[in-house]
């Protein structure tokens, strides 16, 4: 198995019938990983980012859900929301942490018109609310 892992997450698989990432020791072969550690399926398991995105759109699922998958600087590829994971932790972080208080999108953008859309669009996607509700 290679040191370097298939998703930004650390994992080199993910089980599309589970819905979970996973890693597994195996003994030096050259053959691919045959099941699914939790379901024991195999025909589920992705070892690649265009096939965990192929998923993603067959389920209709925008990968803004998997934000942690993509490196951290770079837009989530086939969101709709054009956030990279790094905005998407970050207002997450902000919403979490001010419950007392309505966080907008206004407030966490700011005057940049092109942020504010992608904190809505992040808003809508994961359905977070003003009140950090999810």
């Amino acid at each position: 198995m290679s040191s370097i892992a298939n998703f930004y997450n650390g994992y080199n698989f993910y089980c599309a019938d589970c819905k979970i990432f996973f890693n597994v020791e195996t003994e030096p072969t050259d053959l691919p990983v045959e099941y699914c550690p939790v379901c024991g399926k195999y025909e589920y398991v992705l070892d690649s980012i265009d096939e965990f995105l192929d998923e993603l759109e067959n389920i209709n699922v925008d990968p803004v859900n998997f934000y942690n998958a993509f490196p951290p600087d770079e837009p989530i590829p086939n969101s709709c929301t054009g956030a990279t994971p790094r905005q998407v932790a970050i207002i997450f972080d902000l919403v979490a942490n001010r419950h007392d208080v309505p966080l907008t999108a206004e407030i966490i953008a700011g005057n940049c018109k092109t942020t504010i859309g992608i904190v809505r669009k992040v808003f809508e996607e994961l359905h977070i609310t003003e009140k950090g509700g999810i």
